[in-house]
């Protein structure tokens, strides 16, 4: 099995729901028998956490670990930080449901889609293969990645969408690319030991004293990942701390004044900002080099219909209307066409650009003889039959494709980021949480 479809395999399978507290019974067999079949560790808001889903998000996460060679010498420690993931991830489920966000079925099929791709498999494919490995695999992964795309939907509306980027501080991204004449990337390693947002003078002290131990134990030669996965309040402790990819002009302002100044491996000087002290390890650096990539304008519309994937072709009327369709109009009839299919089902059936990377290796196939203006043969679904249809085909440089957007995008992601550990933070101080451990 290749790497990323494992990774996204061991994440799925400890993917546990949080319960509504008034959904949650003790089993009547256990109950008449004295026997004690789960309980509860937390309880957010309105919902519950069982120690069986931290038992075993736990093992994902040792396992996850242990793929990156970062080892666990304090258990406990571990189980600590897993359980306050759980409670975060909860109290922002919480929060989403209150402001009533949503993932579409058709959201969660394109990020499943997207998925396959990059393990150059069909859905079908993925499918099949998730569930030989874990019963009921790919339902588990798409649970998990509906949860995963809600959170983010979240921090979209709550943190990204409400940074405010200024003309000027575009036109200085630009002129320090200039200057800079390079386009460096950095994955950058992070530990935060945080403050409650009306610290005093004494709890200061002991979070300088704190992060300024896990900084000499650094220098010293301990692991920076397991210290952070040990220490860390940071919403990426137990991923060791890792940031994740991102150029000079994206990393957060209060760090970027340290990382102008380190190498490849270097340890930061202890950094305050609101949020609490931090220290940033430069873990690996790459130039980001241009590419030409080709790019696909496409539409779709469901036909809703059961069994498709257990039928050789699409019936005749199906098949007949996808060749019929010479235009972008041809393709927007289809509405009337299947005038039974609910409107809001085909709603948003503009796919925009996508590039080859982005598209399963079985839909790049058929592309590939496609002209535009044209639409593919049906193609057999869970839900019934796609029809694609190809508006447009453009060749674009990645990196210079539109430097005054990717100017905006990385000045807000930069500034999102000094926000975000701040938000959380006080998303969970205003949850109520209490801890049964």
């Amino acid at each position: 099995m290749k790497p990323i479809l494992r990774a996204t395999l061991v994440s799925a399978l400890s993917l546990a729901a949080f319960l509504p507290l008034n959904s949650f019974a003790a089993s009547p067999n256990s109950a008449n028998n004295g026997v004690l079949v789960d309980r509860i560790v937390a309880v957010v808001d309105d919902r519950i956490i069982l120690k069986s889903e931290l038992n075993s998000r736990l093992l994902e996460k040792s396992d996850e670990l242990a793929q990156q060679n970062i080892p666990v010498s304090d258990v406990e420690a571990l189980r600590e930080q897993v359980l306050e993931s759980l409670i975060t991830e909860a109290v922002q489920l919480s929060r989403a449901e209150l402001t009533g966000l949503q993932v579409s079925d058709q959201e969660l099929n394109e990020q499943m889609e997207k998925i396959a791709a990059g393990n150059k498999l069909s859905l079908l494919e993925l499918r099949n293969r998730l569930n030989i490995e874990v019963d009921n695999g790919f339902n588990k992964l798409r649970d998990k990645i509906k949860t995963q795309m809600l959170i983010q939907k979240l921090r979209q509306r709550e943190v990204i969408s409400r940074v405010q980027v200024t003309e000027s501080e575009i036109e200085n991204y630009l002129k320090r690319k200039t200057l800079a004449n390079k386009y460096r990337e950095i994955n950058l390693r992070h530990i935060l030991v945080a403050l409650p947002e009306s610290a005093t003078q004494q709890q200061r002290q002991q979070a300088l004293q704190k992060i300024n131990e896990i900084r000499q134990r650094a220098l010293n030669g301990e692991d920076f990942t397991q210290l952070a996965v040990r220490y860390s309040n940071g919403s990426r402790a137990l991923d060791g701390g890792d940031l994740g990819w991102m150029s000079d002009s994206q990393v957060p302002t209060f760090f970027a004044k340290q990382v102008n100044n380190m190498n490849l491996g270097d340890i930061s000087d202890v950094i305050q900002s609101p949020s609490g002290f931090h220290l940033i390890q430069i873990a690996d650096q790459r130039q980001a080099g241009t590419q030409k990539v080709d790019q696909y304008h496409l539409f779709r519309f469901l036909v809703l219909s059961d069994g498709a994937q257990q039928q050789m072709q699409a019936p005749a009327s199906i098949r007949e209307a996808a060749a019929n369709i010479n235009s972008l109009d041809d393709f927007k009839a289809l509405q009337q066409t299947f005038a039974d299919i609910p409107e809001t089902e085909n709603a948003n059936s503009d796919m925009g650009w996508r590039s080859s990377e982005e598209l399963s290796p079985e839909l790049q196939t058929r592309l590939a003889g496609l002209n535009v203006g044209q639409a593919l043969d049906p193609v057999a679904t869970q839900r019934g039959w796609l029809i694609y249809y190809l508006d447009g085909i453009r060749t674009v440089n990645e990196d210079a494709d539109d430097k005054r957007e990717e100017a905006a995008k990385a000045v807000q992601m930069r500034k999102a980021n000094e926000m975000f550990d701040l938000w959380l933070r006080r998303l969970r101080d205003e949850a109520y949480v209490r801890i049964e451990l």
